[in-house]
């Protein structure tokens, strides 16, 4: 049992790709379970109503006011597009901010698409784009604006 306190992920669904409420709950279920199984804990997750990317910008500040935040999960790369780019790009502390993927399907032919784990899985391998997913790593320090 370790006395360091597990790195928290906040989540972060976009309402309009996942569907009804019941979808909705089921994401935030994968986001869950996905942080328990790795090793991370689950902070707030944020759930965007609109087509622009409100809810993003109030989780890079909660990630630049929390040292115990590691990154952001998604339940795909879907999640992640122009808008919320654009406000990684502009945010002091976005372009640094590991973004984790719960949910992650190979392109047939593209890489690990013949991999055993994803070779007719009915639940997709996790991957990580960003960043490596090590728990006990310590996170890098980042400048804080004064």
């Amino acid at each position: 049992m370790s006395n360091h306190p597990r790195p928290v992920l906040l989540g972060y669904i976009r309402a309009d790709l996942v569907g009804g409420a019941t979808e909705l709950r089921r994401a935030k279920a994968a986001l869950a379970a996905f942080t328990e199984r790795e090793g991370f804990g689950l902070g707030t997750v944020y759930v965007e109503q609109s087509t622009t990317p409100g809810s993003f910008h109030t989780v890079l500040a909660e990630l630049a006011r929390d040292e115990l935040v590691w990154g952001v999960i998604v339940p795909d790369l879907r999640h992640v597009t122009g808008p919320e780019q654009q406000v990684m790009r502009s945010h002091a502390d976005g372009a640094r901010t590991p973004i984790v993927v719960a949910s992650f399907s190979p392109r047939a032919g593209g890489p690990g698409a013949g991999s055993p784990a994803c070779a007719g899985s009915a639940s997709p391998s996790p991957a990580v784009a960003g960043a490596t997913a090590e728990p006990d790593r310590p996170r890098p320090q980042r400048r804080r604006a004064r």
